[in-house]
């Protein structure tokens, strides 16, 4: 990360720093709160526009998404300062 980029705290719920996320078996990039598991797929983290992690995912028929198979945190989330 670069001096002029800074780590984005949740919309949601205030209590961590947007990750970066792989959703592996949907070969899809995102951004998620490890803390409330917010998602954000395709679209600007906002505090109205999230969608929670397990719900996405079984809306997209991924049955078990707490498997390590799903997932893989790439980084923090920055945006420019």
């Amino acid at each position: 990360m670069s001096a002029s980029t800074k780590k984005v705290v949740c919309p949601r719920c205030g209590q961590d720093w947007l990750r970066v996320v792989l959703l592996k078996q949907l070969e899809a990039t995102g951004v998620m709160c490890p803390e409330c598991d917010a998602l954000w797929v395709g679209r600007p983290p906002r505090k109205d526009n999230f969608d929670d992690y397990e719900t996405y995912m079984r809306r997209h028929f991924r049955p078990n998404p707490a498997s390590s198979d799903e997932l893989e945190v790439v980084g923090f989330f920055a945006s420019d300062a």
